[in-house]
């Protein structure tokens, strides 16, 4: 079971608890988890993309800049 909609609906699932998480918290940190899942699931977007369109090592690029966007913006709330 190695096709593209494995990978999108675990994506849907990532983002919407996610935004659940964003929508329903008032807890800055726990808002903050919601955002990184959302992040999380587009990454799984870019790197299936990037999987199943020749291999194109694009999607594992703007993978790699959303995980450093991520940290940063870890590192700032958390400052």
């Amino acid at each position: 079971m190695d096709s593209i909609n494995s990978y999108l609906f675990i994506s849907s699932m990532l983002f919407c608890l996610g935004l659940f998480g964003v929508i329903t918290r008032r807890n800055a940190i726990a808002v903050l988890m919601g955002v990184e899942l959302i992040l999380n699931a587009a990454n799984i977007n870019f790197v299936a993309f990037s999987k199943f369109n020749g291999m194109n090592i694009d999607g594992h690029i703007f993978s790699l800049m959303v995980i450093v966007l991520a940290a940063a913006e870890a590192a700032v709330a958390l400052a």
